[in-house]
């Protein structure tokens, strides 16, 4: 199932669009500096459960006569446009509630739907308590397992859970005779026991605005591993806006979306956590920046450094940034605003396969002598008189193709962590890696390179 909205011009968002696959099951984080529209889009998605949010949530100036949001569920298409005698978004054609319970939506304070269960849970004491006092409550154990997960400590054993009309209550019993509602936890509990209860609630989406906010920088690191799990377990999807470098650093491929205005329209695109860190926070304390695709690609460049630049003059960083493009974008926008540095501390070296791309065409880009580590590996290991081999099976089991030479270099690796795969590399290309070292890096790293 395929959920997207398109808002038109709701301020600060000029144009943005967000495509999500529902069957995906997976947790999905949304950042960006503050004013990109982050809230703006959690806000729309919430339009389409509640109607109307944007005259509950937003001040009127956010709103004007061309703001739009178009809703699409498969082929279904809702249309929301700016109403001036109620002054907010109205339509139509009224979303299905079948297709409103699909979604949920957690906005900060003082909007977010757990605040207004605050008083659900005050109203309902009597009967909470009723409930209590004969005994109807129960374990609640997956939501233990979460919190313990979430905290790291096994405080949680002894919470208890109770029905009631409008909901369910977590509370401890006290030695006194009394109990602690759920209501009177930590935000951060609070927080994470209503989140629980809609991963297992059978809603397919669920979009969180600052999901870190009431978590400490522990419970952040450990949150989206326990979400991955969740997602999967409940066919669920959650979708966030973080801050949080302790959380975003845990993200996987594909997991993280950096939200920017790029002229009339806003871009909401997969970037690398390295690719974000540097935008958003820079790396502080470096003289000079090397930019890399990979883990790989700074392996080798460490190598040559260490080989044949030391002692480096300038203090140096290596960024593993992401694929070719991701690299490039970096170093062009660190040109223009600066955020690790002088455009002239700052370089990419990209793998040696993007040499006749037009990546390798941009100032202060250079292409490594090797098409990449892991290709250049794979003709070695392939050589008749190179040991040592993987097991035949493990061999057996690669699959022909682009793909090899990176299955082949992390299957030898696993197999023989004690062998210097970067060394047995560097060693074959001798010659050329020495050239490019003292071209490009010593140069670079040298007391004579520029600095403006």
């Amino acid at each position: 199932m395929l959920f997207k909205v398109e808002i038109n011009d709701v301020r600060p968002v000029r144009a943005l669009e967000l495509c999500l696959d529902l069957d995906r099951n997976a947790p999905l984080c949304i950042v960006g500096r503050n004013g990109a529209g982050k809230t703006t889009l959690a806000k729309a998605v919430m339009n389409f459960v509640l109607a109307d949010t944007f005259s509950r949530t937003t001040s009127s100036g956010a709103l004007r006569a061309s703001s739009t949001v178009r809703y699409r569920v498969d082929e279904s298409t809702f249309d929301f446009a700016y109403d001036p005698a109620a002054r907010t978004l109205s339509t139509r054609q009224p979303v299905p509630r079948a297709l409103q319970r699909l979604v949920t939506v957690e906005l900060p304070i003082p909007h977010g739907l757990r605040f207004s269960y605050f008083r659900t849970l005050a109203d309902a004491d009597d009967e909470i308590r009723v409930g209590i006092i004969l005994e109807q409550d129960s374990r609640p154990a997956g939501m233990i397992e979460f919190l313990t997960n979430i905290y790291g400590e096994a405080r949680f054993e002894d919470l208890r859970e109770v029905k009631f009309s409008r909901g369910a209550c977590c509370f401890y019993r006290t030695d006194d005779g009394r109990y602690v509602r759920e209501d009177y936890f930590s935000s951060g509990e609070f927080f994470l026991v209503n989140l629980y209860r809609r991963l297992q609630s059978g809603i397919r989406l669920i979009f969180v605005d600052e999901i870190d906010i009431s978590l400490d920088a522990a419970a952040q690191a450990r949150l989206v591993a326990r979400l991955r799990a969740l997602c999967t377990q409940f066919s669920v999807n959650v979708v966030f806006t973080s801050h949080s470098l302790a959380l975003m650093q845990t993200l996987g491929d594909g997991e993280l979306l950096y939200l920017e205005s790029s002229g009339d329209r806003s871009i909401l695109e997969p970037r690398s956590f390295s690719y974000v860190k540097s935008l958003m926070f820079g790396f502080q304390g470096w003289d000079r920046y090397v930019l890399v695709e990979d883990e790989a690609a700074k392996a080798v460049v460490e190598r040559l450094i260490s080989s044949y630049c030391a002692p480096t003059y300038f203090s140096h960083f290596i960024i593993e940034v992401g694929g070719a493009g991701q690299v490039v974008s970096l170093l062009q926008r660190n040109r223009t605003h600066g955020f690790l540095g002088p455009a002239a501390a700052v370089i990419a070296i990209l793998d040696g396969d993007q040499v006749a791309t037009g990546h390798a065409a941009v100032p202060d880009t250079h292409c490594m002598p090797l098409w990449s580590l892991e290709t250049a590996f794979a003709t070695i290991y392939d050589d008749a008189g190179f040991t040592p081999k993987l097991a035949d099976s493990m061999y057996a089991a690669l699959q022909p193709g682009p793909g090899r030479p990176k299955a082949l270099y992390k299957a030898f690796r696993r197999s023989y962590p004690g062998q210097d795969v970067i060394g047995i590399v560097c060693a074959s290309h001798a010659v050329g890696l020495q050239e490019f070292a003292e071209r490009v890096l010593k140069p670079f790293l040298s007391a004579s390179a520029p600095t403006t």
